[in-house]
């Protein structure tokens, strides 16, 4: 095959293997992919690489022919070895070598006289079996198998960033695959769900591009409007009843946790540690002293502070979500305190000092 239809099947999968496996394709990776595809011809003196490494191929050719040794699994296994360094670090560019070095043995297998993989054998390798299917170098069916596959990957190209299973989500709308898709990556990244959904108590119709939070009960915590909503399939457990969603990958997330014992502080004291400049969520369970009501309602939808008798839980409230209790004193229990960090933002600490209140906060 001509080196045109080497980087192109190379880049196909490339382009591929990102949208099967997710991982994101870049120039680097491509790079690594289109080079090592052009690699195994190093052993032909006028190939492209050939004439570059004329000093190497001219030896190879004299000593093996051409589509022998470096057409090999041989061939192969030492180049995986070489790049072996990059996987550690790159795992990526390691595959994308190895693949790419992969992809011209297997188009080469199209060829009439095939390709030696089992070298030193003398037993060829070819696909599919009936010469008159298999194509001559140059000819005019490589050229369409070219345009074919540089076709191929221009189609592939959008959806090798999402992923396969992103791309169908994004075209279904399908609730359930943007859950599990948060699930599977929550932490790494700040997500957004494009929902379209309808709420349970008011049957409003609803849109939003909303940042999504956290789980919830089969569902998922997002911020709309500034409140915190659960979206969800159960009309008992979700403020929201999704019919199209979603989710778009953000810029990357770094979380901070810090874990704050609450036992004989007040609800007031808590609300004073968080920075209100940075994003922030509180989750925890409390088991409150003194005077505790319970609340109006207590239905199972999702609320970021929920109090039951003396029982407090916090799922990713906001120091704002205890103002109504911040006179009450927890007799046991603890808080995490997350903030959500985005790329150059400082380091945060959550200031703790002592077991009493702040000068100034109510007290139970």
């Amino acid at each position: 095959m001509i080196a045109g239809t080497h980087i192109a099947f190379a880049t196909s999968l490339y382009l591929g293997g990102a949208a099967l496996f997710e991982y994101p394709p870049d120039l680097i990776g491509w790079g690594l992919a289109a080079a090592a595809s052009l690699l195994p011809d190093i052993d032909l003196p006028t190939a492209r690489l050939g004439r570059v490494l004329f000093f190497i191929s001219t030896r190879l050719e004299r000593a093996f022919g051409h589509r022998t040794l470096t057409h090999s699994f041989a061939a192969l296994a030492l180049v995986a070895a070489l790049a072996s360094f990059l996987y550690p670090s790159h795992p990526n560019d390691f595959w994308a070598v190895v693949g790419g070095y992969w992809s011209h043995l297997w188009i080469d297998m199209l060829n009439l006289r095939g390709a030696d993989l089992l070298w030193p054998s003398p037993v060829r390798v070819v696909f599919p079996g009936n010469p008159s299917h298999r194509m001559e170098v140059g000819s005019k069916a490589e050229r369409v198998l070219l345009i074919a596959l540089v076709l191929f990957s221009l189609l592939l190209y959008p959806v090798s960033g999402l992923g396969l299973r992103t791309g169908l989500q994004h075209l279904l709308g399908n609730f359930e695959m943007a859950r599990e898709g948060f699930l599977k990556h929550a932490g790494q990244h700040w997500y957004r769900l494009r929902l379209e959904a309808t709420d349970n108590l008011t049957l409003e119709p609803i849109r939003c591009d909303c940042q999504v939070v956290g789980p919830w009960r089969g569902g998922l915590i997002v911020l709309r409007d500034g409140e915190l909503r659960a979206v969800g399939e159960s009309p008992e457990r979700h403020n929201l009843y999704p019919t199209h969603a979603e989710l778009i990958t953000g810029e990357p997330l770094r979380v901070v946790s810090h874990r704050v014992d609450l036992r004989g502080r007040s609800l007031g004291w808590l609300i004073e540690r968080p920075d209100p400049r940075r994003t922030h969520y509180l989750s925890g369970e409390l088991r409150l002293g003194g005077r505790a009501t319970a609340p109006i309602e207590d239905l199972e939808r999702y609320r970021p502070a929920t109090l039951s008798g003396q029982r407090l839980l916090l799922h990713y409230a906001r120091a704002d979500h205890l103002a109504p209790y911040r006179g009450l004193t927890a007799a046991e229990g603890e808080v995490f305190v997350q903030y959500w960090l985005k790329p150059g933002d400082d380091p945060v600490e959550l200031a703790v000092s002592g077991r009493g209140d702040p000068p100034g906060s109510p007290r139970s």
